[in-house]
Parts: structure tokens; sequence; C-alpha cells
């Protein structure tokens, strides 16, 4: 991920929109058994259980925004609608409802209206009952009834002999939605809302990509100012304030994240602003002009995939965890959809005030990131630049306490069921919520920020990390195998022949060479040329900063590497020794070459060495002595 900043600054990082939330809803704001109010469609209309089928009249009918029961007898009337949630792993249904006048006690002995749930239309379960008098909001997981036919069903499920309700007796239900998601790695928690989608153990929020940058707001008593960014592809945004003083507000696209201006400061409210407290005991957030001593930011506003707003805060200068907080009057945040492809326009404002006003801080917003561009992206890719090594060992996770990989498949061990409310594994987080700031960094080895999982030299030394890691990459393209690349579903290479096992550290000191940057060893004395005669025993030597060596022999069109026999020894160190040379060897050429064990890609070859064989100027046989021209 790159990532550009500059002092004061506001760095804009912007990524990739994961799997969001989808609804499937009616709110009942027209008076029609059709409404499709959510981002899905339902299967088919409501349809009513003898009460003849109008929204408009009957027991059962739509009215003042609202779906109204009056004097439904037990066991005869009700409603269904059902929707196809097959494509989604977790579903959740929720909806808020007012009971009036309903007789008998608080369970199936009285009058009540009870929701019940199906997998396939037929064989119903309750799954939720209302009585007497009151009011609330509903809310329930029913992801087990997923299936292409889910149904639910309002019914009056009394067992009292009296359970039927009279007339001037309602029910009253309103926002009935369905609020579907997916759960790729299966450790319970949607990918909405999941911090890592993979359980890989970097942050989905890490694995997004593509950055801009803006000029920072100095704090200034200079009435109004505000900063606009402009991005494509949004689909996440995080804005963190390192000091504040004393309110802002965000516009995506012209509308306001919340209804009023924030204000932070005690004392300060202006037109048009609501004070922001923390949620656990309604306290303001002290001197939010003062930045953290603990590098956390005084405030952090969060718009997720799903385009739902959340405010957190350090309480004081020397807070170690960030905390929820939220508008004094309860109010709500506005719902920012997302919109694949489309331009977005964001405008950070600090109102004027009585006093110095301003803020600094950092602005990222994402869009969907594959950085291998093979359809899967970072978030669910245990692979992302398909090198062959996983991001989990690029990342550097692996060496925080309590996290391992024993079974080699990319993801942290025990992440399934250690991954608490928030997705990410709890071993490497400083609390298991939607705010929790991971342990570690992400290796980016080579600081040119880019991660190493998504670079393809690492240490930037330019020996590929796939090369470097002992993996074949058959055509130098820095991906693993030969091309065309294939993936699975999790965006592992399967096209190659190797990858996925422990890269090498050939040096033994506990990094990988794909993270230590090598380079080519230099040779400092060069090998010299050698007269000798046939059957003397003679040696060539060079000298080099590397600490691997290999002598050849060129054999008229190529060189071919010498191994230690009766002929040779020492064809692995700096001095190689020629034995009992015959005259068929006069005028061989040798060379060295020269590497280092943490770095395949670098060699060095030495000058070459030839090799002359003589015969001795005087040969004597028996009682006769020749004396011989030497050359």
């Amino acid at each position: 991920m790159v990532l550009f900043r500059i002092l004061f600054i506001f760095a804009l990082l912007f990524w990739c929109n994961g799997l969001a939330q989808n609804t499937f809803s009616d709110a009942f704001s027209a008076v029609s058994y059709t409404n499709n109010d959510g981002t899905q469609n339902f299967s088919g209309n409501w349809t009513e259980i003898n009460d003849g089928n109008s929204p408009s009249t009957g027991r059962i009918r739509i009215t003042g925004n609202r779906l109204r029961f009056e004097d439904i007898s037990r066991s005869n009337h009700g409603i269904t609608r059902a929707a196809d949630l097959s494509s989604w792993t977790i579903a959740t249904l929720g909806f808020d409802w007012q009971t009036s006048g309903l007789d008998g006690g608080t369970d199936a002995t009285s009058e009540n209206l009870s929701i019940q749930a199906s997998s396939d239309g037929v064989n119903f379960t309750t799954i939720g009952t209302f009585y007497g008098s009151n009011s609330g909001s509903f809310s329930t997981d029913v992801s087990a009834y997923i299936s292409s036919t889910t149904t639910f069903r309002f019914y009056n499920t009394s067992t009292w002999g009296s359970g039927n309700w009279e007339s001037g007796e309602y029910v009253y239900i309103d926002n009935f939605t369905i609020t579907i998601e997916n759960d790729y790695d299966g450790d319970g928690v949607g990918d909405a809302t999941d911090l890592d989608d993979d359980n890989d153990g970097i942050t989905d929020e890490e694995e997004y990509c593509s950055a801009a940058n803006v000029s920072f707001l100095a704090s200034a008593d200079v009435g109004e100012r505000s900063v606009t960014i402009d991005h494509t592809d949004t689909g996440y945004l995080r804005l963190d304030f390192s000091s504040m003083d004393n309110s802002f507000q965000l516009f995506i696209n012209g509308t306001p994240i919340h209804p009023s201006v924030m204000e932070f400061e005690n004392g300060a409210l202006g037109t048009g602003e609501e004070y922001f407290l923390f949620q656990s005991d309604g306290a303001f957030i002290a001197s939010p002009w003062v930045a953290n001593s603990n590098g956390l930011p005084r405030l952090r506003l969060i718009v997720n995939e799903s385009g739902q707003a959340a405010l957190y805060g350090t309480r004081s200068t020397s807070s170690t965890i960030l905390e929820p907080m939220g508008a004094q009057a309860g109010t709500a945040f506005n719902i920012i959809p997302w919109i694949p492809g489309n331009n977005n326009t964001f405008i950070v404002t600090n109102q004027s005030g009585p006093g110095p006003e301003g803020f600094s801080g950092v602005l990222f917003a994402s869009a969907i990131c594959d950085t291998d561009g093979d359809g899967i992206s970072n978030e669910f890719d245990l692979d992302s630049d398909n090198d062959g090594i996983y991001d989990i060992q690029e990342s550097g996770v692996l060496n925080e306490f309590g996290v391992a990989d024993t079974n080699s498949d990319g993801i942290i061990d025990g992440a399934t069921g250690g991954s608490g409310a928030n997705g990410l594994f709890n071993a490497i987080e400083d609390n298991d919520t939607a705010y929790a700031i991971p342990s570690f960094t992400v290796s980016d080895s080579d600081s040119d920020g880019i991660y190493d999982p998504y670079s393809l030299d690492s240490d930037g030394d330019t020996c590929n990390d796939v090369i470097e890691a002992g993996f074949t990459d058959n055509n130098g393209d820095g991906l693993l195998g030969p091309p065309p690349v294939t993936v699975n579903a999790t965006g592992l290479v399967t096209s190659g022949t190797d990858g996925y096992t422990t890269p090498d550290d050939n040096n033994t000191n506990s990094t990988f060479d794909f993270q230590e940057a090598g380079s080519a060893p230099s040779i400092t004395s060069q090998p010299t040329d050698v007269t000798t005669c046939p059957g003397c025993t003679t040696t060539i030597a060079a000298t080099t900063t590397g600490n691997v060596f290999q002598w050849q022999l060129y054999n008229g069109s190529t060189w071919d590497d010498l191994s230690d026999s009766a002929q040779y020894s020492g064809t692995t160190t700096g001095t190689l020794t020629i034995i009992n040379p015959t005259p068929l060897q006069n005028n061989e050429q040798y060379r060295l070459v020269a590497s280092f064990t943490d770095f395949v890609c670098g060699l060095t070859n030495s000058n070459t060495a030839i090799l002359t064989l003589r015969v001795n100027t005087v040969i004597t046989n028996r009682r006769i002595t020749f004396r011989v021209n030497r050359n």
C-alpha cells in the first residue's frame, strides 16, 4: 500500500470496498404488499392468511406507514413473505414493533403475535413473540433459516382458550428488514464488520490501496474553512484527527455525515451544532485540540463498507484506547451508500468560533484493490501478489507472540474461533472492538511505502521475492510458475509446481532472504594464468567478498561447473587445485563464479585464467640425455 505523508498533513489513502451488507426491506411507506425498500428484492409479495390479501382493508393492512394487525384469531390469521437468501451466509431479521391492548400474561398463554421463520415455507419456528401494550425493536440472527425459500410469518400462536383478539386490540410492525452478508473466513463475523476478512492477520484497511494527499488547514481564527477532496470508487473512509478545535462536519457528495455539526468543547455549542460525548458515561473529550501523547488520534470517524458511520475518541491526551462517542441527543449518523465506480467529493469543514480554530490529522479513503489482478481483492486473497509466498509470511505477523501457521495454509492458527466480535485475531489487537488497533506493523522491508505482501521485490534488491524464497519463476515476471497464472478461490497460484512452503533463509539469520537486501559480490583479486608441466599439480586462486564459490571450465561453447575429483580439488573454495594435468588440457580456461548465500540473483564471474602445459627442457632416457627447445 503506497502511502504519502507530509507534515501537518492530510494523507488520503484509498482502497477497495469489500463485500458490504445487503438488505431485503419493507418500510411500509406505500399501501402495497409489493414494497422493496432494500438493496435486494423479496421473492414475492406479502401474502395474507385468511384475510382477503388486501393491503388497505381487513384485519391485516398497511396504515400510517406501518403494518397493522387487529382482531387476529389464534392459529388462523397471519401474513408471510419470502426471500432468497441462498447467496449469503449470515442473516439478521429486525423490525420495530408496538402492541396495544393484548390481554393475558407475557407468555404463550396470552393474546400475542409471533414472528416465525422457515427455510422451506412450510415448517415454521417461532423466533419472537409480542404481548400486552409495549413497544420496542426486535433483532435476531436467522442464519439457520437461510435457503432459496426462506420465509417469515406473523401469526397468533396463543395457546390460551381466550387467545383470540378483539376489535381495538392492535400490533404494529415497521421497518421490516433482513440484513444479509457473507462470512468469507467462517469466523462468525460478517465481512462488512470483520476487520480481517481472510484471517491472515492483516486488517482489511491495510490491504486496501491507492493514495493521495491534500494540504492541511492551519489553526487560526479566520472564520469557517474547508478542504475538498475528490476520489473515485470509494468503499471505505477513515478520518483521524490528531487535534480538533473544536467542531467539524464532513460532507460526502453534498450529504452531511451527521444532521448536526459535531461539537466537542463544552460551552462552545453554536447554531446547528450538537455535542458529541463518550457513550459510556456522557463525558466530554478533554482538550481535543491537544494531541495524544501515545500516538492515537483524538478523534476517529469511520464510514464502513456499508456506508454506516461511527465516531471514536481518546478521552484524554494520555489515553491508550479509543472509545465510542455519539450525539448527546442520540441523533444517528446519516448512511452514505457507496456506489461502485462513482466519483465522490469529500468536504471537511472547520466551523468558525470565538477563538483559534483548526484541526490536523489524516484522512483515508479506499477503493477495491486487487494487486495481482487475479479477480480476488486483497482482503480475501491469501497471496495478494501471486509470488508463491503467503501474505501471512510476508506481513511479519508470524513474529508476534501467540501467532502461528503450523499447517501452512496462510491463515492464523485458531483464528476461526479466536477472533472475537470484530474478526481480528485476539493476540494482535488492543481490544475486541470495531476500532481495535493492531499490535504490529505490516512489513515494508525496503521502506518504499509498499507493504511486502503487495511487492514482488520486497527488499528492493532487484531480485524477485519468488526467486529469493526458493521457488520457481519460469519467465522472470516475479510470479510463481509459468504463464498464464491460475489461482484458486483463496487467491493461491495453482499453475506453479512449488511455492507456499517456508521461504529460504540461506544465511540462517532468522530473516527471510526476500526481506533482506543483497547484492552481487566483487572480485577483489582476479585469478592469473598458470603454467605447469604434464603430471604436475598447480593452483589457480581468486579472492572475493562473496561466501559461495564455484569454479568453472570452458568447454568451447559453455561454462561447466567443476566438482572435486581425482583431477580437481577446491572447486567450491577460493583456490582451485588442478591435479596431474595431461597435455590435452593445455590452454584450458577456468574462472570463479562468486555469490552470497542470501542473494541468489547476484553471481559475479572472475576473469578467465588459462592453463599452459610445458614439457621439461631436459629429458633423460637411461644413459642418454636429450636437450630440447622448451617451447
